[in-house]
């Protein structure tokens, strides 16, 4: 839809408070008052953009992480290959989507409020560390905090892609270079490794 596209995109670039009703009206080529009739508001609106992108996000994550789901039920390959697959999954999904990158980065600097409140599920990423628990001993995995991997692949992921234009800069690194992204993703992948694999 006109109207969530162009409200993505602008409560990207500018934020809740910097994107009015009106520019997304003309932004998506419609009156003012079309989003409100739509959405009920300004709020309604941002929710409805925040479930939307979490969706798509919820649904590349199940996506990305079925490797790891595929080996912790016994499939074939290395640990570190279905890490390195989902890694390069997720990662691929958050650079193809700026926008769902600097909506969360700007709700975290406002205080995420609007973001709790906002109906979205997540639970693709620890669902698939949980199973990759469960696979324990029986395929040289040890007990480790489901919580600590999500945490560890945010960080190496997401969070970077939040400083593109500071951190990552400044350290020479740009995730678009397919030779830097297989470099990040195998840094990744082996600090998961490192978490999850039995010593």
């Amino acid at each position: 839809m006109a109207i969530l596209d162009a409200a993505e995109r602008l409560f990207a670039e500018r934020g809740f408070d910097g994107a009015s009703l009106g520019d997304i009206g003309a932004a998506a080529a419609v009156s003012r008052a079309t989003p409100s009739y739509f959405f009920g508001g300004k709020e309604q609106l941002y929710a409805a953009v925040l479930e939307r992108v979490f969706a798509e996000r919820e649904a590349a994550t199940a996506e990305a992480f079925a490797p790891l789901h595929a080996w912790a039920a016994g499939g074939p390959g290395t640990l570190e290959r279905a890490l390195t697959r989902a890694i390069d999954g997720y990662l691929g999904f958050l650079l193809a989507r700026p926008a769902f990158v600097a909506l969360v980065a700007r709700e975290g600097v406002e205080g995420g409020a609007r973001l709790r409140a906002a109906p979205r599920a997540s639970s693709a990423m620890a669902d698939a560390f949980a199973a990759l628990r469960a696979a324990g001993p029986r395929r040289g995995v040890r007990r480790f905090d489901v919580a600590d991997a999500v945490l560890l692949t945010i960080s190496l992921t997401f969070s970077p892609l939040t400083q593109r234009g500071t951190f990552l800069a400044a350290l020479g690194r740009d995730l678009d270079d397919p030779a830097t992204r297989r470099r990040h993703v195998r840094l990744a992948a082996r600090q998961l490794l490192h978490l999850v694999e039995a010593p």
